[in-house]
């Protein structure tokens, strides 16, 4: 069976990864697969949420701060870059086994200030950033680990660079994604189509 290329996005969440697969080199975005990436399953609270548990956060209830908040997080970080990657691969394994070749990546990012620690540890809106940053770089890591080629885009103007490349409207694009949503796919939702229109601008791009 012929193996179909696909360019893959990701956005983080806290603790996981919102993921689109599209087809590569496309004339518009043709979505595959899209699906909901744990990459801390099973592991402890500060693993999963490191900074919540440094700054003594129980959803929106904060207690005392960790002692040595800093240490807790440094060790967490370096267990996430670890995890990520061994998920990333399995992954990359099931898609083989799918008749897919993942060929190449997308990173969505935001504009977030990046605050101290101190600063990060004290808002639970902040914690959230944080939480989100951490996945980010942990995402990083796993694709580098792994030799996966990956680009970043800007997740505020995803919709409007597909949609000037395609010669469309924002709206019309998003309603051409819209009737794209693939059939395996448990969820479609604004987000998912921002995430296709990116890997399907960075598979154009490769």
């Amino acid at each position: 069976m012929a193996r179909q290329d696909v360019s893959v996005g990701f956005k983080a969440h806290l603790g996981w990864l919102a993921v689109v697969a599209v087809k590569q080199r496309t004339a518009q975005p043709r979505p595959v697969a899209a699906l909901r990436l744990d990459l801390f399953r099973d592991q402890p609270r500060e693993i999963q949420e490191p900074y919540h548990v440094a700054g003594g956060w129980e959803e929106l209830t904060q207690s005392a701060p960790h002692p040595d908040a800093e240490a807790l997080i440094l060790k967490a970080r370096a267990r996430q870059d670890v995890l990520a990657a061994v998920q990333l691969e399995e992954f990359s394994k099931a898609f083989a086994e799918q008749g897919l070749r993942w060929t190449g990546a997308v990173l969505l990012v935001g504009r977030g200030i990046v605050h101290s620690l101190q600063e990060s540890l004290a808002s639970h809106a902040h914690i959230h950033i944080a939480e989100g940053d951490a996945v980010r770089d942990a995402t990083r890591h796993a694709l580098r680990a792994i030799g996966m080629p990956y680009v970043e885009q800007d997740e505020k103007n995803t919709l409007a660079t597909a949609a000037a490349e395609l010669g469309l409207s924002v709206e019309g694009l998003d309603a051409q994604l819209k009737a794209l949503k693939p059939d395996t796919a448990k969820s479609w939702t604004k987000e998912h189509r921002t995430i296709a229109a990116a890997a399907w601008l960075a598979s154009a791009a490769r």
